[in-house]
């Protein structure tokens, strides 16, 4: 059970959850959802996770919440999935060091490997066993 891989899912609703379920459950890792900031940083407070899907609605302007979360884990990857990409947004996202910049629109297996890879990134640098896409 020590090594059971976590990732916590922040979104207001349950669509990212929904489509990922399936290939969490393949890859046997455990799912935390939250729905809004506060209850991600609570979450991240307490509990070790692996990596982190945040849909880009529970963001302000600035995406500071994004600095918060580094601060707690600096290596936790980030996946920010965006139902619209404009360039600015974009370039403020990636100013803040994330693993992953998903557009919705791009589907689903888009958003899986980029959820395996930031896995596989996490195993690899822990040097526990690696995480493959189905």
């Amino acid at each position: 059970m020590g090594t059971e891989k976590a990732v916590i899912i922040a979104e207001p609703s349950e669509m990212l959850l929904k489509g990922l379920r399936p290939f969490l459950a393949d890859n046997d890792l455990s799912v935390i959802h939250v729905r809004t900031q506060k209850e991600a940083l609570l979450t991240l407070q307490n509990q070790r996770v692996h990596a982190m899907v945040l849909d880009a609605d529970l963001l302000e302007e600035d995406c500071e919440f994004i600095s918060l979360v580094k601060g707690m884990q600096a290596n936790l990857p980030i996946i920010v999935c965006a139902a619209v990409n404009t360039p600015e947004f974009e370039i403020r996202i990636r100013q803040k060091r994330i693993f992953y910049y998903h557009i919705k629109s791009f589907g689903i297996e888009d958003l899986e490997m980029a959820l395996s890879n930031a896995i596989l990134k996490v195993s690899h640098d822990l040097g526990g066993p690696s995480y493959g896409h189905r």
